[in-house]
């Protein structure tokens, strides 16, 4: 973009080439805006050691152990939905699902990143959905485009005070609650289990295998070894995961919803596979694993409908693959949305068909064409935490309710590309208990 060279890679090879076998030499993306608050200090801005520093230690914070650990905090919230879906439901009107799934996600970000408990349905009021939704919904704004084309103005814009990024109202309110949350923890000694206590304890963690973690370090290896999170990094990686947690988690929910809703003999198969597995049982983070063709829903709504319409990585130098050689300082983009409708990978690519996803048809498929959540090290570290909590809720409303059509329900859906890939018009869908 501007003066940067751009290069867009769909071949699933190449791509496999580039984010792992010359991670060494692209492993940073390029900086659209220069963060100047506590999301700095966070493995969406840091490089070199730093960023490395973060993964390896943030790593243990969403292994399966800690998943196992959390599930209280998702039981209390995916029940606070259903709770709200079954009042919903009584009146026999479509539901917002956009609007229903946000507010989950949300209350679960709230839980375990800022350890506040909150109906987010039930208390629109409250301070923590207010500021939320104002750090979510940043309108379309001529400053965007220029800080985009030339980021280090956002500097000059933040000083003048009119940075449509760097929101200080916004950031000075979750500063406070996660500043709020450690001080109690310290001075009761208190050890909730949840990602900001997982976060705190990171620096003395050992749940990880080895060959997870990132290279070694370039410099001292010490400098790192020897130190834990500071504040200001457990306080902006609180920030962070509400930010790439809160619409790509609830988007996703909202588009396997419409999907199994438009394609009811999916959904009576899922329905069928999870009573045989689970019957009355409420899902934990074990028996959701034996859900195989939940998985495979989930795995083509992300197909159809990725969080991400792309994801980049930056030439740190010059890479030859394949005989041709990419400059150094290429933004080299990967444009997911596409290569997931590529006939030359899928056939019939706009249909939806869980079945894609077999062990047989995966075996005939190149890997690195299915990209929901990146490959090799940049690839998002929360995808395990994001996969529960989708897998949690899907389930627990399918044992009660089926989604139907309506009036209302727009097919096809009409998708917004700007940003992330969402609804342009929302998701409207009735909800039919089941007997």
């Amino acid at each position: 973009m501007g003066h940067t060279p751009l290069l867009l890679v769909s071949n699933p090879e190449t791509i496999k080439e580039i984010m792992v076998k010359e991670f060494a030499r692209t492993p940073n993306r390029p900086k659209t805006f220069i963060a100047r608050n506590e999301l700095a200090h966070t493995l969406l801005n840091t490089d070199g050691d730093h960023w490395r520093f973060l993964r390896n230690t943030l790593l243990p914070t969403f292994s399966s152990g800690k998943m196992r650990m959390m599930e209280p905090l998702f039981k209390a919230k995916y029940e606070q939905l259903l709770d709200n879906l079954q009042e919903k439901a009584k009146s026999g009107k479509p539901i917002e699902f956009k609007e229903v799934f946000g507010a989950y996600t949300l209350d679960v970000i709230a839980s375990t990143g800022f350890a506040v408990d909150i109906d987010s349905q039930k208390n629109p009021d409250s301070d923590f959905v207010k500021y939320a939704q104002k750090f979510f919904n940043i309108t379309f704004n001529p400053l965007l485009l220029l800080i985009l084309m030339f980021p280090k103005i956002d500097i000059l814009l933040d000083w003048m005070g009119i940075s449509p990024l760097n929101r200080r109202d916004i950031m000075a309110f979750f500063r406070s609650v996660a500043t709020q949350a450690v001080d109690i923890r310290q001075e009761e000694n208190s050890t909730r289990k949840d990602l900001l206590q997982m976060m705190l304890n990171a620096h003395r963690d050992t749940d990880i295998n080895d060959n997870e973690k990132v290279q070694s370090y370039e410099e001292d290896p010490d400098k790192w070894k020897k130190r834990g999170l500071t504040m200001p990094e457990v306080l902006g990686h609180s920030i962070l995961f509400m930010l790439v947690g809160y619409d790509t988690t609830s988007n996703a929910l909202t588009f396997a919803a419409y999907n199994l809703a438009t394609h009811p003999e999916c959904q009576e198969k899922l329905i069928q596979e999870i009573d045989e597995v689970l019957g009355k049982e409420c899902p934990n983070y074990d028996n959701v694993q034996k859900l195989e063709y939940l998985e495979k829903v989930f795995n083509e709504s992300l197909r159809l409908y990725p969080s991400a319409a792309r994801t980049n990585r930056l030439a740190e130098d010059d890479i030859v693959i394949e005989g041709y050689t990419i400059p150094k300082g290429t933004d080299i983009s990967f444009p997911i949305y596409s290569i997931h409708r590529d006939p030359r990978y899928w056939e019939n690519p706009t249909q939806f068909d869980p079945e894609r996803f077999s062990p047989e048809n995966k075996a005939k498929r190149h890997p690195y064409a299915f990209l929901p959540f990146g490959h090799g090290p940049r690839n998002c570290i929360g995808m395990r935490l994001a996969q529960v909590e989708m897998k949690f809720a899907m389930v627990y409303i399918l044992q009660h309710f089926r989604f139907k059509t309506c009036a209302e329900t727009e097919i096809p859906l009409t998708i917004s590309k700007a940003g992330l890939i969402k609804p342009e018009h929302g998701v409207k869908l009735l909800l039919e208990p089941r007997s």
